[in-house]
């Protein structure tokens, strides 16, 4: 099912193939999925083409859906998301998350994603939340969220504990998500090493994608905003002087282009469209360190596609000669080829954080959606038990 999902309509043989299964296993993964009412069999007509044509697989989009949840410094966004990535609702929370007790954030959290899944009438198979730093899978702790804050916050425990929900739930590192999300649908689409590079209001978000086509797709949590590329500069959140992130992301170019370091990033976004000359001149000066930045990133870990997006795609559009220039100077990109491209995806991070919330469904949608009944059955009984 996962091959569907990335690929679009597909022969059984194909599926077969792309989901290593064999075709014992693959038929039966079919009939399960059109009992369940998330795949068709579709026929296409072929006028004047000879012999019967070969029925495609179709996932039917609105079959389950998630819910997505990008966790940032201003706030929270919510949304549905359904098989075909269409986001079919959408909610926000505009607040400082870094000015509340890490446990007040995530209860507004928690009541903000009990409301929404209320209005859901299909089945809600999985909640992706996605989160500013590094988050740990094994201890479901947040271990460093620096933009908001949080180091060490139990955050998978807490969640668990306000969301009355049988739901699945993963927690990823932002920029994970925004380089899956396009590595499937967006420019990173063919990539084998995708680096993904997006300027925040706070920080400087990053990730590396090793799709391999044996061992089977990887993901890497990078903090490319921490490496250092003046060791004399100012002192950042994370202890260390000089990271990049403080001269590359939305406090640094707010500076550049004469605004508040609070601005707005819908603000931000809008200024760097046209900058004054003043204004182009002091974002050279950002540009430096941002070529100073990939070269070392390029060289260290190999990429043959860099993805800027938010904040350093707009900074981008203003120096594309200059950025490709730069990536050739790299001793890796004049070995192989390093393609440089801008993201053009909107709610990057939401369907980032959909496409991991699908994960288990696409694996085992059957065990999946068998063990949330049994939850259900099970809560029922121990509600009747409760009663008596």
């Amino acid at each position: 099912m996962g091959a569907l999902y990335a690929s679009g309509p597909m022969t059984r043989s194909h599926a077969t193939e792309a989901a290593g299964l064999a075709r014992s296993a693959a038929g039966k993964a079919v009939e399960d999925l059109e009992r369940l009412g998330m795949l068709r069999t579709h026929t296409p007509l072929a006028p004047g083409t000879p012999g019967r044509p070969s029925p495609k697989l179709v996932l039917c989009d609105s079959g389950a859906v998630v819910i997505s949840v990008v966790l940032g410094r201003e706030g929270i966004e919510l949304a549905v998301v359904d098989l075909g990535r269409r986001i079919l609702q959408r909610r926000s929370e505009t607040f400082d998350t870094a000015a509340l007790a890490p446990e007040d954030t995530l209860k507004r959290m928690a009541d903000a994603i009990t409301r929404l899944a209320r209005e859901i009438s299909v089945p809600c198979v999985g909640i992706g939340i996605s989160v500013p730093g590094l988050y740990s899978q094994q201890t479901g702790v947040a271990q460093a969220l620096l933009p908001i804050g949080w180091r060490d916050v139990p955050m998978g425990a807490i969640l668990a504990r306000l969301l009355p929900l049988d739901t699945p739930q993963v927690i990823a590192h932002d920029a994970t998500l925004g380089a899956l999300a396009e590595l499937h649908t967006g420019v990173g689409r063919g990539a084998q090493r995708l680096l993904f590079l997006t300027g925040q209001r706070i920080g400087v978000g990053s990730a590396l994608i090793v799709a391999d086509e044996h061992a089977g797709r990887s993901d890497h949590s990078l903090q490319a905003g921490h490496l250092i590329v003046n060791p004399a500069g100012p002192r950042c959140t994370c202890g260390a002087k000089g990271c990049l992130e403080l001269f590359v992301d939305g406090r640094a170019l707010a500076r550049a282009l004469g605004l508040p370091d609070a601005h707005p990033t819908a603000d931000l976004h809008r200024s760097l469209l046209n900058p004054s000359s003043a204004a182009k001149k002091r974002l050279d000066g950002v540009m430096d360190h941002l070529e100073v930045g990939l070269i070392s990133l390029v060289n260290t870990l190999a990429p043959d596609r860099v993805i800027l997006s938010g904040l350093l795609s707009d900074l981008a559009a203003l120096y594309p000669e200059r950025l490709s220039e730069t990536l050739n100077l790299s001793v890796i990109a004049q070995i192989s080829p390093v393609t440089l491209a801008r993201s053009t995806m909107k709610n990057h991070r939401l369907l980032g954080a959909s496409e991991l919330a699908f994960e288990p469904l696409l694996r085992d949608p059957e065990g999946l959606l068998g063990a949330m009944q049994l939850s259900k059955t099970s809560d029922k009984v121990n509600a009747n038990v409760g009663c008596t």
